[in-house]
């Protein structure tokens, strides 16, 4: 089903959902381009809307009501897995983007399709699968390949490799290098995913 998606971005809602490191150089670049911010993040800090210049929800479905665009950065965990689910797309305006580079298994892949074919969601680009590299009998890859639907005209698909490029694989292994010489002259171990603090220290 045909929908439309090009439109003006000035004044358009850009909605985003997990407003740490990256979520929040995504609002300021959205923001650059004249776009109404508003983000969703209960762990963020009270007044940081004010800094950044944007607005500021208190609930989910609050963000998904007015966004003509959703963008996803949140980590995987047993709040955010199914994230948006039929009942959230549900939610959404008629015509709405969703973007998500942050981790597959935050979308539920059927209500995702649903809500393209229906022509609810005008389209998706999504940079994470909840499987990797995704089987061909994934329903949603089927639809993306088959071309009846002209489903590949709104869904674009990356295999997790948004950030690539020769400046982000000098950064990744220069980083990791600069935390274990850290790690093992200073006993200091910064960004650690699999300690008791992780998942906190992803949020901050």
């Amino acid at each position: 089903m045909a929908a439309p998606t090009v439109r003006r971005l000035a004044g358009q809602v850009f909605g985003v959902v997990g407003l740490g490191r990256i979520g929040t150089a995504t609002a300021l670049r959205a923001k650059a381009f004249g776009m109404d911010v508003v983000f969703y993040d209960p762990y963020r800090e009270s007044g940081v809307e004010l800094a950044l210049g944007i607005r500021r929800v208190d609930s989910l479905s609050a963000l998904l009501r007015q966004a003509d665009v959703v963008t996803l950065h949140v980590p995987l965990t047993e709040e955010t897995r199914n994230l948006m689910d039929a009942k959230a797309f549900s939610l959404l305006r008629p015509g709405a983007l969703l973007i998500n580079t942050a981790r597959g298994p935050v979308v539920e892949i059927e209500s995702l399709l649903h809500a393209l074919l229906s022509g609810k969601l005008a389209g998706a680009a999504l940079d994470v699968l909840p499987m990797e590299p995704p089987s061909p009998d994934d329903p949603l890859i089927a639809a993306w390949q088959d071309g009846k639907s002209e489903l590949h005209r709104r869904l674009i698909l990356s295999p997790h490799a948004a950030f690539y490029s020769s400046s982000s694989l000098r950064d990744v292994r220069e980083k990791s290098a600069k935390v274990a010489v850290d790690y093992l002259l200073n006993g200091k171990l910064r960004n650690c995913v699999n300690g008791l603090d992780a998942i906190g220290a992803i949020r901050r």
